[in-house]
């Protein structure tokens, strides 16, 4: 699952992370890249620990990676950015950060991560692009250097933040499919209440068969944004690899 959670504040003005619990609980998916994630940052959400409040609602391991970091609170990360949620093991954690003057800085959140009852690590990628053409340019760069090895299965989610036929998506049909896109589902992702536009996502390699790719309804709007949800199964050596959709 994908989801921009916006610290948990609703398109009703309240702030409430048990609603994006439910929703998330309700889905029980095995991994999930959340944008939007407040870590003892600010006082609009009270300076909770919004990730570890949600890891531990949801029995799930976490892990952060802060675009805007404050000083230590407590001898402990304080920030602002992307998180993991996820079952199973994890490990090479980075955060790879990019800066611009003018704009808030970004990061893509990377972790090798072995599914339980697995024993073949996926890389996996989460991040938030950025609102301006530069910005977005640089985060694919990072993004491409991590899903170049053809022997390394990749999963990749975020808000984009543009649409698909945009390049910071189309350029990334050679190494990965957008598992929305190659669904034909056609159904919007922001704003919530009245949705117009698709631009969250979840991408992965040629390893993996989609098995079925989704937006998820949430009633009462706990975000501005909706999640996305992608189910996927290994590809048998038999199956063909992905060509890049029209669509892309």
């Amino acid at each position: 699952m994908g989801y921009n959670i916006r610290h948990g504040l609703g398109c009703d003005g309240r702030l409430d992370l048990e609603r994006i619990a439910r929703v998330i609980e309700r889905e029980a998916p095995d991994l999930v890249g959340l944008n939007e994630v407040d870590v003892r940052f600010h006082r609009r959400s009270a300076f909770t620990d919004q990730l570890g409040w949600l890891a531990e609602r949801l029995g799930m391991e976490s892990l952060f990676g802060p675009a805007i970091r404050h000083t230590e609170v407590a001898g402990e990360t304080a920030g602002y950015g992307n998180g993991l949620l996820f079952k199973g093991e994890v490990h090479h954690v980075r955060n790879r950060r990019v800066e611009r003057r003018g704009e808030e800085p970004r990061a893509l959140l990377v972790a090798e991560w072995i599914p339980p009852g697995e024993t073949v690590s996926i890389r996996v990628v989460v991040t938030h692009m950025g609102l301006n053409p530069w910005m977005r340019r640089q985060q694919v760069d990072l993004l491409l250097e991590e899903c170049r090895d053809p022997a390394q299965p990749v999963v990749a989610l975020g808000d984009w933040n543009v649409t698909p036929r945009r390049p910071a998506v189309t350029r990334l049909a050679p190494f990965l499919l957008d598992t929305l896109g190659e669904s034909g589902v056609s159904a919007s992702t922001y704003p919530c209440p009245s949705p117009r536009k698709r631009i969250d996502y979840i991408f992965c390699s040629r390893h993996f068969h989609r098995e079925t790719a989704s937006v998820v309804v949430t009633p009462g709007c706990p975000s501005d944004h909706l999640p996305v949800l992608s189910v996927l199964n290994w590809k048998s050596e038999k199956e063909p690899e992905f060509a890049p959709p029209d669509s892309l």
